[in-house]
C-alpha cells in the first residue's frame, strides 16, 4: 500500500511541474465557465422556466458539470506510451500489480485536477455566479458520495478503452470518439431534462448517466432521498460490471502484448 501511495504522490507533484500548463487549462475552464453562461442564458432568452428547469438550475448544471469534468480529467495514454516505448515489459516484472499501480498514477492527478483546478474554479464561482443548489447539507454530502462512485465508475470504464491499446497501438481516435459520445450519454453537456423524451428514455437504461447527470441532480434537489439510494446501488453494480470486464481483459492483454520499440 505504501508503494501506491507514493505513486500517487509523485503523480500529484508530476503535474504541480507543469506551471504553463496549468495555468492555460486554469483559463480555459473559466473562459468554458462563462461561455456556458452565456450559452444558456441564449437559450432561455426571456423565458424563466423551459422543462420545468429555471435558468438558474439550468446555468447551475451546466457551471458544475464543467468543474467535475475538469476535476475527473485522467491521462488516457498512459499504457499505450508504455506499450510503445516499451516500458510495458520492466512494469510487468515489477514487485506490484500493474493495474493498482495505474490507478495510483490516475488518483494523483486527478487529486491534482480537484485541488488545483475544480477547487479554485469552485471558488471564482461562488463569488461570481449565483450557484442554485439544495440548502440541504444532506444532500451536498449525498453528492459529494455519488461523485466518488462516479470517479471510479469513469475509471473502469476508460481503463477497459486504455487496456486496448495492447490489441490497437494507436487509440487517439478511437478515445477521442469515446470522450465525445461520453459528453452525450452522460448529461455532462445537455441534461436529460432538455433530450426528447425516446432520447432520455434509452440513455436512462445505460450507465453513463450514472456519473454526472444523477450526481448533479442530487445536488440540485431533484432526486428523493429513497432515489439517491438507488442511484448508489446502480454506480456500485456497475462498477463491479466493467472492473470484472476489465479484470478479464487485462488477464487477455498480458497474453497478446506486443511491444513497439524494444
Amino acid at each position: 500500500m505504501r508503494t501506491y501511495v507514493q505513486v500517487a504522490k509523485q503523480s500529484f507533484h508530476r503535474k504541480s511541474s507543469f506551471k504553463l500548463e496549468y495555468y492555460l487549462g486554469l483559463f480555459g475552464s473559466i473562459l468554458s465557465i462563462f461561455i456556458s453562461i452565456a450559452i444558456w442564458s441564449a437559450v432561455y432568452g426571456s423565458s424563466s422556466r423551459i422543462a420545468d428547469i429555471s435558468q438558474s438550475q439550468a446555468i447551475t448544471y451546466a457551471v458544475l458539470a464543467l468543474l467535475l469534468r475538469t476535476g475527473l480529467t485522467m491521462n488516457e495514454f498512459i499504457i499505450e506510451n508504455k506499450i510503445r516505448t516499451g516500458e510495458i515489459a520492466t512494469e510487468l516484472i515489477r514487485p506490484y500489480r500493474f493495474l493498482a499501480y495505474l490507478f495510483s498514477i490516475v488518483i494523483g492527478e486527478v487529486g491534482f485536477n480537484i485541488w488545483a483546478k475544480a477547487i479554485p474554479l469552485v471558488l471564482i464561482c461562488l463569488v461570481c455566479i449565483h450557484l442554485d443548489i439544495s440548502s440541504s447539507w444532506l444532500h451536498i454530502a449525498a453528492f459529494m458520495i455519488s461523485v466518488m462512485f462516479s470517479y471510479l465508475l469513469l475509471y473502469v470504464i476508460n481503463c477497459i478503452f486504455w487496456l486496448l491499446s495492447f490489441w490497437v497501438h494507436q487509440t487517439w481516435s478511437m478515445i477521442t470518439i469515446k470522450n465525445a459520445i461520453f459528453l452525450l450519454v452522460s448529461g455532462a453537456t445537455v441534461p436529460y431534462w432538455f433530450l426528447p423524451e425516446w432520447l432520455a428514455r434509452i440513455f436512462e437504461w445505460m450507465p453513463f448517466k450514472t456519473i454526472y447527470f444523477s450526481p448533479l441532480s442530487i445536488v440540485l434537489g431533484k432526486m428523493s432521498n429513497g432515489d439517491i439510494w438507488k442511484l448508489y446501488g446502480e454506480q456500485a453494480v456497475w462498477i463491479l460490471v466493467f472492473a470484472a470486464a476489465g479484470l478479464w481483459m487485462w488477464r487477455k492483454a498480458q497474453n497478446k502484448l506486443v511491444i513497439q520499440g524494444g
